[in-house]
């Protein structure tokens, strides 16, 4: 079971990554909000696009 916390700290992780230039220090609890499911979302789309070239190509039906 992933607590509040630690659900905190991933999306912490996922900000830092991928909006470097954010100082987590002045954000709103409103900003990390958008920016966490922002910075999810990209982790997301960077994780199935890595997956779509890892699959074996089946060629055309």
């Amino acid at each position: 079971m992933v607590t509040d916390e630690q659900r905190i700290r991933q999306r912490t992780i996922y900000i830092r990554h991928y909006f470097p230039g954010v100082n987590l220090d002045v954000l709103s609890d409103e900003e990390f909000a958008m920016l966490s499911e922002e910075a999810l979302w990209l982790h997301q789309q960077m994780q199935i696009t890595s997956l779509a070239q890892h699959l074996p190509h089946a060629g055309p039906l």
